[in-house]
């Protein structure tokens, strides 16, 4: 949060903050229903022209699905590492005179 609200107005911060905050609740909402519905696909797709009724094959659909959301999860990760290593800026933060002040939090204090 620190770092998302670095350099913005002090003015700005709170509504910095709420938006970095709406954006994280909704990414997450999307993303499991993205997730389970692929998921679902995935198990119903692996059941077609199979016998439902066998509990061997009721399982293999589970895992089929499970395995769909968790390689997708994964390059939705990789993905996200690559554009942070892109938009990360080394050093540090620049100071401006109306940018809110950044707030490290120390142990034991």
């Amino acid at each position: 949060m620190s770092l998302a609200t670095s350099g913005v107005d002090a003015a700005d911060v709170g509504v910095a903050s709420a938006a970095v905050n709406t954006l994280q609740r909704v990414g997450g909402s999307i993303g499991v229903a993205l997730l389970s519905t692929m998921a679902s696909d995935a198990a119903t797709g692996y059941l077609a022209g199979r016998r439902p009724k066998n509990p061997g094959v009721l399982a293999q659909a589970g895992l089929k699905g499970y395995s769909t959301a968790y390689w997708w999860s994964a390059a939705v990760f990789v993905a996200d590492l690559v554009v942070t290593a892109l938009l990360y800026r080394r050093g540090v933060p620049r100071k401006t005179e109306n940018a809110s002040p950044v707030v490290h939090m120390q142990e034991g204090r």
